[in-house]
């Protein structure tokens, strides 16, 4: 089964798999890691579980495709409804902490994917990454395939996201049973 496949399987009832995630995946299984710093692509429904109150409701609005090399997870928050190719892409810490907002979609996180920080919930996304290297045939692909050109930094992406989404905060203290 392929790794889009496998992170399809995963998601939500009726949630389906942004065409550009499901290409990017595809991307991955012909060439293999690294792609983009320690980032990975994999299904994260069973992650999501324990972050998580028994709120299955808090469940479904959460599509989780990737994590970082500590167990964080990147996640499509879909608080909007179940279109994934508009739901902006989320940050979570494997320690509880780190909840951010990354990019407005899955095409912005591309962009953001494509600069090569080695953890895009860690790093300082306002400096270059300390190995850009590390997503270089990414960049190359993502300019062939969707005509993208990665900025040098990050902060941006994230600022512009987080002006759109600023309650991503509240909502996971609130999914968590502390609000």
């Amino acid at each position: 089964m392929s790794s889009a496949d496998q992170i399809q399987a995963d998601f939500p009832s009726g949630v389906v798999i942004p065409s550009a995630l499901r290409e990017l995946c595809d991307y991955v299984d012909g060439t293999d890691y690294p792609i983009s710093g320690f980032m990975e692509l994999r299904p994260m429904g069973e992650a999501l579980k324990y972050w998580l109150s028994p709120d299955f409701q808090a469940r479904d609005a959460l599509a989780g495709f990737g994590a970082g090399p500590d167990g964080s997870i990147l996640a499509l928050w879909l608080h909007a409804g179940p279109d994934a190719s508009k739901a902006p892409v989320v940050h979570m810490g494997s320690e509880g902490d780190q909840l951010r907002v990354l990019a407005n979609d899955i095409a912005e996180f591309l962009l953001l994917f494509g600069i090569g920080y080695n953890e895009l919930g860690f790093d300082d996304l306002s400096e270059p990454p300390e190995e850009p290297e590390s997503a270089e045939a990414l960049r190359k692909w993502l300019s062939k395939k969707f005509g993208l050109k990665s900025p040098k930094v990050g902060q941006p992406i994230v600022d512009k996201a987080r002006a759109n989404h600023p309650d991503f905060e509240a909502w996971m203290e609130r999914m968590q049973g502390g609000g």
